[in-house]
């Protein structure tokens, strides 16, 4: 049986040592600094689910994330927001995004709805 994938992009939380190392009890992980070149990624590496850090700075994310689910609709994706952008919000669970966690946020939770999208995969 294929190992899961999870890909965890952005500059702050690609470099989280603590997540990386929880969800890794579960499924293979990748990390990725830059957003930009997620589309990238997805096209060589089969991934089942991207934890992809938002900020308002940068709002290029939301048609990331319209590309990644019109290419790629299995591939769900959970947000960790850096900002407090309701409307930014509002615009990404419309475009698919599946769940959405504000920074500081907690581990244990992220894990556990990781783990929880990933007994349906």
């Amino acid at each position: 049986m294929m190992k899961n994938c999870i890909l965890i992009s952005g500059s702050t939380t690609a470099i989280d040592t603590k997540l990386v190392s929880e969800l890794q009890k579960t499924a293979t992980v990748l990390t990725n600094l830059d957003n930009s070149n997620i589309e990238s990624i997805i096209e060589s590496t089969r991934v089942d689910i991207i934890l992809l850090e938002i900020s308002k700075e940068n709002c290029s994310e939301i048609e990331i994330i319209k590309n990644i689910k019109s290419q790629y609709p299995d591939i769900e994706i959970i947000l960790i927001n850096g900002g407090r952008d309701r409307a930014l919000m509002a615009k990404a669970f419309k475009n698919g995004v599946k769940d959405a966690f504000r920074m500081p946020y907690k581990i244990a939770l992220i894990v556990e709805r990781v783990n929880a999208l990933l007994r349906y995969k």
